[in-house]
């Protein structure tokens, strides 16, 4: 039986979880003087806090899917 999740989504969460520091940096740098830009350095927190989710639903997804194909595969 394939696995349920490639290594593909492993890869994926990472990278949606570097791109997500990218936008927290984001946030911080738009909210520092002399820019402060409230409301998009709030909306890309936000954006990161949802990448940030996202990535580590995938891997969390992925490191689970991995230990129940071994566990199957050791029932056999």
């Amino acid at each position: 039986m394939p696995p349920r999740f490639s290594s593909s989504a492993l890869w994926a969460g990472v990278g949606l979880i570097a791109v997500s520091v990218y936008f927290f940096l984001a946030a911080i740098s738009l909210i520092s003087p002399p820019a402060t830009e409230v409301v998009a350095s709030l909306l890309s927190a936000v954006i990161g806090f949802v990448m940030l989710s996202a990535g580590t639903s995938l891997i969390r997804t992925y490191v689970i899917s991995r230990v129940a194909e071994q566990d199957q595969t050791k029932k056999t």
